[in-house]
């Protein structure tokens, strides 16, 4: 089998979003004739808030050998970031925070030494020799990472690929989350790090045509897309109760960019009916500032109608969002070709997909072709599909025939899929 290195900092039991596309990866490569060794750091299951992921966690390496895959996992020792973070980043010393980020950005041009993974590249330089793999795959983010493929390129002569999750320094997203002087004054440093760093690559990874399209003209390099897509398994899990009050579900992360006075506006029209709904945005307390930003919007007299979730492990989740009867999507203000992970999942389970906003882009064209989505620029159009699809669920054989009816037309978006392009790209 062609060996092939896979560094990311997320893998289970990690069960952070980030970690379910590289976990994927390594556990079915081998049905592509190719036998993964995966680089990673020690993770705990139990991860409730940002500071979890920071905490010092392992003593020694731990190596899992399998038939199809292994995986080493490096103890985790926090940088001087992610020191600062979990002692400083929320509280009254934010500032001193700050500059320890900034320091942490120039200490990068020079040496990995003072961040989270300074004991990776050693270890995989040792690794490279010992095992000779064909190639490499470095999954970002942390960004940061992609300045090991850029060194064990210089000194052990092995060719590497950025796997882009998100993009860096072109991401339109990070930016307007946070767009601050200072930030943009780090964006303009990493984006010499990022032509530097990546240019030592053969090619690079993203998740959608625009994202891949975008970041191959910033480095003139080709490119490969792979969307997140989703599990097969999916598609097969038993069925649960619904609620008992109509629910829409919002599923992890909601970004500054993302206008919730759409939905909140089509609660208020449901409430003056008499006939409101649950809304639930599940899992984003794992962000405290975003959950007291949801909260702060939502009108005193909808609070009883709003729930802002703490994070589930990955299986109560799916759970959770199979009992909804709407499943929630929103698109990123003005920023066109952003593939919301979270939309291959909605997919699979095959519920209506209320995209309120719609993104006019993207989204809105997978939902289009599997029948699943309904789309809304305003309160007034969101309150009126709602009320649609409640008639939808009137008719339990309608509602089933739309979930099978969409089998077909997602199937390319699965894991499974996806994996064949990437495969079929590393075996040329």
């Amino acid at each position: 089998m062609k060996k092939v290195l896979l560094v990311s900092f997320y893998y289970t039991p990690c069960t952070l979003t980030p970690a379910q596309r590289i976990t994927f990866w390594a556990e079915n490569f081998h049905r592509h004739g190719i036998y993964p060794i995966v680089v990673t750091r020690a993770w705990n299951q139990d991860i409730k808030t940002h500071q979890d992921t920071k905490r010092p966690l392992g003593e020694k390496v731990v190596v899992e050998k399998y038939s199809t895959h292994e995986v080493h996992y490096l103890p985790f020792k926090p940088g001087i970031l992610d020191w600062a973070y979990l002692h400083l980043g929320e509280g009254i010393f934010r500032p001193i925070f700050l500059l320890v980020k900034v320091l942490d950005v120039l200490f990068a041009r020079f040496t990995l030494a003072f961040t989270s993974f300074s004991n990776f590249l050693p270890y995989l330089s040792t690794l490279i020799q010992k095992e000779n793999p064909e190639n490499m795959i470095i999954s970002g983010e942390p960004f940061y990472l992609f300045r090991l493929g850029y060194q064990l390129k210089k000194r052990k002569g092995i060719s590497w690929i950025a796997d882009y999750r998100d993009d860096w320094t072109t991401n339109e997203l990070q930016m307007e989350k946070g767009g601050s002087r200072v930030r943009k004054w780090i964006a303009s440093i990493e984006s010499s790090y990022e032509k530097k760093w990546v240019g030592s690559s053969e090619q690079i990874i993203s998740v959608s045509e625009p994202y891949t399209k975008r970041i191959s003209d910033f480095l003139n390099l080709p490119g490969i897309t792979v969307q997140n897509g989703f599990e097969e398994s999916l598609l097969n899990l038993p069925e649960v109760d619904l609620e008992k009050e109509f629910t829409i579900m919002y599923s992890g992360v909601v970004y500054p960019s993302q206008d919730l006075k759409v939905i909140l506006g089509a609660l208020e029209l449901a409430f003056a009916e008499g006939n409101p709904f649950r809304l639930i945005f599940l899992g984003a307390g794992f962000d405290v500032k975003e959950k007291r930003r949801i909260e702060a919007l939502v009108p005193s007299h909808l609070t009883d109608n709003v729930e802002v979730t703490s994070r589930f492990p990955r299986a109560e989740a799916i759970r959770r969002l199979q009992k909804a009867h709407v499943l929630l999507g929103m698109a990123y203000g003005n920023m066109k070709g952003i593939p919301s992970s979270k939309l291959y999942e909605y997919l699979a389970l095959g519920k209506p997909v209320l995209l309120c906003p719609t993104d006019g882009d993207l989204m809105e064209k997978i939902l289009s072709e599997s029948s699943l989505g309904f789309f809304a620029k305003d309160s007034k159009e969101a309150f009126l599909l709602i009320k649609e699809i409640r008639t939808i669920y009137d008719d339990l054989d309608k509602m089933d025939k739309l979930k099978q009816n969409s089998r077909k037309a997602i199937l390319p978006y699965s894991r499974e899929n996806q994996l064949k392009i990437l495969a079929t790209h590393l075996g040329n």
